[in-house]
């Protein structure tokens, strides 16, 4: 039974939830001074991990292909800060190639903000990868656009029926019970503070202080005015509309506010019809309008901000477990300037002492191919990544959904909060972002622009949502035809 499972049925179960969280980056997006220590892997990486045996990694009599298999991913962390590659390229493939000498792996790094124009643009011309390593809400829209393998056949029976127990890990992994994405990690999501800031202003005393870490909108906002200086370009937040990563800040705290982006069965858009998602984005708009964000939000992409937080211009950032590593890695070679005393807490929310959980499931998809063989060794090679190593979960930062050790982890008091806080998923609204919506890319890609719109005074919050609805439900109504 999966972490979430247990935090349902148990508000006790903090000892045994330790460690099983997961990350992917993330926002399209994401770490912890703990994962700074993680040993490189050795010859022997693999005995050390899960040794789930499947039909995809089982001993064969025929000999392995001469083939190259191509590897897409979003910028990857290193597993050492003082390695000189990404835990990809240094250490998985290296694994894999004394395994399997003759199926080489070529691994090609994208920038975050580019996936979906470069994926896009290779469906369109049928040159896509063998794999991706990315994340649900960008692996199932091209699913359900029919360019992705089912990877059914490489998952252990037993392994699917605790999957198919989990209706939120199937929402974001599968379509039609056949699973689309890897779906042995998981990742929450939350906001980390830069508390140096705040304490640089004597006002640390106005963030969260309560055990799970939750806020008030306006709690939030007096916050935002403790730090905000315009003559020096520092701001509480930076808030970004450059493009569709910055769906994750607005949506989620429409969630805080308690309302839903979709009905049960994605037949509609219903964000709209709850005055909480106005309220939300009515919100945002205030920021901006009283000075206390990074200005022209309209032209800030989800990248700066994550360079302005390690500049010390902005002291908020959407988080996951990777992103304190990225932030330990860059302190540590000198990208980031210190002091940076980092904390997670939750996003602002009308519910007191409450907020909604922001947990992701799943990483990594095949791209469907005319080579067969191809198809076949991209399925086992993904197989044996996330069933038989734990180099997944050390090098991306993520946790096992089944709850597994994972050695990163250990005297981490942030990772601590997170499993900490997901304990609260049977209390707290767990945040469904859509990614199951047939034509979820769309969405993404139509939101941004109504959101400049708001920003640049073009449109009002109540405007803006009634635009993102009317695209929403089309998309949706087109697909339906």
């Amino acid at each position: 039974m999966g972490w979430l499972e247990n935090a349902l049925k148990t508000k006790a179960a903090h000892a045994s939830l330790m460690g099983t969280l997961a990350l992917t980056v993330l926002a399209g997006c994401s770490n912890s001074s703990g994962g700074l220590a993680s040993s490189s892997p050795t010859a022997s990486a693999s005995a050390s991990a899960t040794t789930t045996a499947t039909a995809s990694t089982a001993t064969s009599t025929k000999p392995d292909p001469n083939i190259e298999l191509n590897i897409w991913m979003p910028p990857q962390l290193k597993l050492n800060a003082t390695d000189k590659d990404d835990w990809v390229t240094q250490y998985l493939v290296p694994e894999w190639n004394k395994l399997h000498p003759t199926v080489k792996i070529k691994p090609e790094t994208l920038p975050w903000d580019g996936i979906n124009e470069k994926v896009s643009a290779a469906m369109a011309a049928k040159t896509t990868p063998n794999i991706i390593f990315d994340y649900g809400g960008r692996v199932l829209p091209w699913a359900q656009l029919g360019a992705i393998e089912p990877l059914n056949d490489v998952i252990p029976k037993e392994d699917m029926d605790k999957f198919m127990k989990n209706p939120m890990l199937m929402k974001m992994t599968s379509i039609n019970n056949n699973m689309m994405i890897m779906p042995y990690s998981t990742s929450p999501v939350a906001l980390l503070v830069n508390r140096s800031l705040w304490e640089d202003a004597g006002a640390a005393n106005l963030l969260p202080q309560d055990e799970f870490r939750t806020w008030t909108p306006d709690q939030f906002k007096a916050a935002m005015k403790a730090v905000a200086n315009k003559d020096k370009g520092v701001y509480g937040l930076t808030m970004f509309g450059l493009n569709e990563t910055g769906d994750q800040l607005y949506n989620n705290t429409i969630f805080a506010y308690g309302a839903r982006l979709f009905n049960d069965d994605y037949s509609k858009y219903v964000a709209a019809d709850d005055p909480k998602s106005e309220d939300a984005l009515k919100f945002f708009q205030s920021l901006v309008d009283e000075g206390l964000v990074t200005p022209h939000p309209e032209t800030v992409s989800a990248v700066n901000a994550g360079d302005y937080f390690k500049q010390h211009k902005n002291g908020i950032l959407v988080a996951s477990a990777g992103t304190l590593t990225g932030i330990a890695q860059a302190l540590v070679d000198g990208t980031a300037t210190k002091p940076i005393n980092y904390e997670l807490v939750n996003f602002p929310s009308t519910m007191p002492g409450k907020s909604a959980l922001k947990i992701e499931y799943g990483n990594g998809a095949v791209f469907k191919n005319s080579d067969a063989t191809k198809v076949e060794w991209s399925k086992k090679f993904l197989a044996w990544m996330w069933q038989q190593t734990d180099l997944p979960y050390r090098g991306g930062k993520v946790f096992n959904v089944f709850g597994k050790d994972v050695v990163w982890t250990k005297d981490d008091k942030e990772l601590d909060f997170f499993n900490k806080n997901v304990t609260k998923a049977g209390d707290w609204p767990v945040i469904d972002p859509g990614w199951g919506v047939i034509g979820y890319g769309e969405m993404r890609a139509a939101m941004f622009p109504e959101m400049q719109k708001m920003f640049i005074k073009q449109s009002t919050p109540r405007q803006t949502l009634d635009a993102i609805a009317k695209k929403n439900n089309d998309i949706i109504a087109k697909y339906k035809k």
